[in-house]
């Protein structure tokens, strides 16, 4: 992995990590017959891990 790679991923996680911290809000969340309240702050990281494993899994199907 080169030093340019490395550091692309360094500062995008610092980026996600200043977006989740800005955003410590509870919302409310209808999912079928489900209701519950979350920070956004873990909506968003969840939905960060879910696109990441999205991702993994369509990569690894095109090879």
């Amino acid at each position: 992995m080169s030093k340019l790679h490395r550091y692309f991923i360094l500062i995008l996680s610092i980026l996600c990590l200043i977006i989740v911290l800005q955003n410590m809000a509870t919302v409310s969340i209808s999912f079928l017959f489900w209701e519950f309240a979350i920070p956004r702050a873990i909506l968003i990281g969840l939905m960060l891990i879910i696109g990441l494993i999205i991702g993994l899994i369509i990569k690894s199907k095109r090879k």
